[in-house]
């Protein structure tokens, strides 16, 4: 009879351990498997069968038949089965009766060294029912103090670690562990940013996955992975995926997916990098910034002045007049706010307007973000003057950011390098450095070379071939131009550290006298931005200047006004901006939408990108409308949504709960 008794424990015992051990691989500890510390005295097959016994129900969801088992046990047991006792009537939601177990713990002292485990765990349970994170400054202290940790006490750690939203150190933590923990781990990495590693381990939980519900959830955060790393090729796969377990998938109702205003959204030192090392669309956004006006086509000039002087031909003197006419008032023009210019250049195109007129509409367009309608002008300039080779290369590279296909690209390409042409320098340095990095550019400029836009030129290739720019001529000379002065700011001195570099940049960068910062020509005030983000100052500049009512200061106040928490503002900012002055760009559209995200009005949103998808056929806005129908388990016709890697710096897009998903694992 003894020996049958001893053998129905060992399986019972056996069979309790390994379930417990296969659950708390992704589950939280909170059932204390202490058989090895009970003494020998209580070492009886009676008293392990009943804690066994409890455990087991506790697994099962039987609280208060566990409760029972663990106060005849806590005799013997007594911390172990208090804790347990407590975990029980926390889950019944019995919070007075937790707590008296709990206490019972916390003020007996002795156990910090004898239970370290069901002393933290307590502690843990207090601060989960209190939030006073005292108690987790405890477990923090009583973990530096036991170097050697067992493998509950590490993963208590690496939980408390998370609530503190240490996710480095949390993960640390559990790369310390036998356990593998693989999900717990995935999630701290795309918490970190790490989606290469995040995949890694979503890929080894969803190997190991048994339960359907939670292989569901896994491949939804594989999906949401895909998302946030661009990683397009691997959304479509899992896309796929989601599409066959359609039937029986909710948990879009636990963990949804929404788009939302993320004024947090890069770190500083990722702000860091987008001011020190240009993106493709920043560096695009640099050369419209410094390249030239063209008062008029020296090319038409001279035909109409053949035309006018030597065949006496009316209609072209008439041209020539209209010529100085533009110029002139040109000159006036460009001096005002680039919103007002563009507003004003339009009103000068007629039916008969030359391809200069159209280039400066189009630069003026771009200067202001809107890249739509500077693509439109630029093709337009080039279609007719094709000989302008300045013309040809702006409309590939205005093209190429917004992702537009040119039907014609090859006829454009062999044009840019033909023998003859004007701005045949400018041209080719620009078709080198955007469009073909293997074409040699062989022709110099002489004429041009004391030019900001020959320097700003010259500048950037000598970044791209990671040369010393530190004393470029752009640099020295041209340190009045605001943009250049903010470039030259954040240039690194040679052998200067990190912190003399961001004390440096913190006591320089101005925050008053900002003035020309924040009105003009959007990329100043992105790149000042972004200055600002990195060094971590953003709150603390002074971004208003009082009684200016130019267009472009008054986007600029709508952004702050955003980022400050007053989207109604952003909101009544923009509506009448917009309205004056019919703008129809791509960041004026997104502010709206991020404004609308702010106030939860999420259909409305939703609307305004529709609108930008229509007028725009925008990449972002098909991205966004893409995550919205994944949301709506429309995995039949999303895909097509996902044509082009998403990059913006206001909305994102995030997994409700997924905080919470992962503090309870």
């Amino acid at each position: 009879m003894k020996k049958k008794l001893f053998n129905f424990f060992f399986i019972f015992f056996y069979c309790t351990v390994s379930y417990a051990q296969k659950e708390q691989i992704e589950s939280q500890p909170e059932i204390i498997f202490n058989y090895d510390k009970i003494k020998e005295k209580q070492n009886s097959f009676s008293l392990q069968f009943d804690f066994n016994k409890a455990v087991l129900m506790m697994e099962k969801k039987e609280y208060k038949k566990a409760i029972e088992l663990f106060k005849q046990t806590a005799t013997a047991i007594k911390i172990p089965s208090f804790l347990n006792i407590a975990i029980a009537y926390y889950k019944l939601g019995e919070i007075d009766n937790a707590k008296l177990y709990l206490n019972n713990i916390y003020n007996y002292k002795k156990a910090i060294y004898k239970n370290t485990y069901s002393y933290m765990s307590a502690c843990y349970y207090l601060y989960q029912i209190s939030k006073d994170t005292r108690y987790l400054d405890i477990i923090i202290d009583i973990a530096k103090k036991h170097k050697n940790l067992t493998e509950h006490s590490k993963r208590m750690l690496a939980d408390t670690l998370i609530l503190l939203k240490d996710y480095p150190n949390a993960l640390k933590v559990l790369n310390s562990m036998k356990f593998p923990l693989n999900l717990k781990k995935a999630l701290l990495h795309l918490k970190l940013r790490n989606y290469d590693e995040a995949n890694k381990f979503l890929l080894l939980a969803k190997e190991k996955a048994v339960n359907q519900e939670l292989l569901n959830k896994i491949i939804w955060i594989m999906t949401y992975r895909d998302l946030k790393a661009n990683d397009l090729e691997k959304l479509r796969d899992n896309i796929d995926l989601l599409n066959k377990r359609k039937s029986n998938f909710k948990v879009n109702l636990e963990l949804p997916l929404k788009i939302y205003f993320n004024k947090d959204k890069y770190s500083s030192k990722e702000y860091l990098d987008f001011i020190t090392n240009f993106s493709m669309k920043r560096k695009i956004d640099y050369v419209f910034y410094f390249a030239p006006f063209i008062f008029s086509d020296s090319q038409e000039i001279i035909y109409d002045m053949s035309k006018g002087f030597i065949f006496k031909s009316k209609q072209n003197i008439k041209s020539l007049e209209s010529m100085v006419e533009y110029n002139a008032k040109f000159i006036e023009i460009i001096k005002k706010d680039p919103i007002i210019r563009v507003d004003s250049l339009k009103k000068l195109i007629t039916n008969d307007t030359k391809s200069y007129v159209y280039y400066n509409l189009a630069l003026s367009y771009a200067q202001i973000f809107d890249f739509n309608n500077a693509y439109k002008f630029f093709r337009k300039a080039y279609k007719l003057n094709p000989g302008n080779k300045l013309y040809a290369v702006m409309t590939l590279i205005s093209a190429q950011r917004v992702n537009k296909k040119v039907s014609d690209i090859e006829y454009i390409k062999s044009n840019i390098k033909s023998a003859n042409g004007l701005y045949k320098y400018f041209a080719l340095s620009l078709y080198n450095l955007f469009i073909d990095k293997t074409y040699k550019v062989k022709d110099k400029t002489i004429y041009y070379k004391d030019s900001i836009f020959y320097k700003a030129i010259d500048y950037m290739k000598e970044k791209q071939e990671n040369k010393d720019t530190s004393h470029h001529d752009l640099l020295q000379e041209n340190i009045r131009d605001p943009f250049v002065y903010l470039m030259s700011l954040v240039k690194r001195e040679k052998n200067e550290n990190d912190f003399e570099y961001f004390s440096r940049l913190q006591r320089s960068v101005p925050l008053y006298l900002n003035d020309n910062f924040l009105e003009g020509p959007l990329i100043v005030t992105e790149y000042y931005f972004d200055v600002l983000r990195a060094i971590g100052l953003f709150n603390k500049a002074n971004l208003i200047i009082e009684n200016d009512n130019n267009p472009s200061y008054l986007r600029t106040k709508a952004v702050v006004q955003l980022y400050k928490g007053d989207s109604k503002q952003t909101l009544k900012i923009l509506d009448e901006i917009q309205s004056k002055y019919k703008l129809e760009d791509k960041y004026t559209m997104y502010l709206q939408v991020a404004a609308l995200l702010d106030q939860n009005k999420y259909n409305e949103a939703s609307v305004q990108l529709s609108l930008i998808k229509a007028l725009l056929d925008d990449d972002d806005a098909d991205f966004l409308t893409g995550v919205q129908l994944l949301e709506d388990l429309k995995f039949s016709s999303v895909k097509q949504y996902f044509r082009a890697k998403y990059i913006d710096n206001k909305i994102d897009f995030k997994l409700d709960g997924l905080d919470e998903f992962l503090e309870s694992l």
